[in-house]
């Protein structure tokens, strides 16, 4: 035993106590995080949206529909989310999940551009 165990032992103080971090608060996000969201969930839903086209609109015409309907709702969910997110400071994990958003989106484009692409060819 130290002489500081020794003279705490004297006095009759007890060991200290480690504090336990608090609880994180559960509340509203954030505008940023909130926009971000919403961004990442449309553009999720428009990938879902563009598979469904492809699959039920049948026909010669179909595939070009959807692609029309993807590459305009893609740029109006794009261009709204970056005029939210305009002059707002972004975390490491903001930019991955904006990066995440704009590939989905990019990743519908494509998708409805090859469902056309055959269409075509067949």
């Amino acid at each position: 035993m130290g002489k500081r165990a020794r003279a705490q032992a004297r006095r009759g103080a007890g060991p200290t106590k480690v504090r336990e971090p608090a609880a994180p608060v559960r509340g509203r996000l954030d505008p940023v995080r909130r926009t971000l969201t919403a961004y990442v969930g449309a553009a999720l839903v428009l990938g879902i949206l563009t598979l469904v086209g492809i699959l039920v609109l049948g026909g010669t015409l179909g595939p070009f529909i959807t692609l029309a309907g993807v590459v305009v709702a893609a740029g109006l969910v794009h261009r709204s989310a970056t005029a939210r997110l305009a002059g707002a400071r972004l975390t490491g994990e903001d930019r991955m999940m904006q990066t995440m958003a704009g590939g989905m989106l990019v990743l519908s484009v494509v998708l409805a551009a090859a469902g056309a692409a055959l269409a075509t060819l067949t």
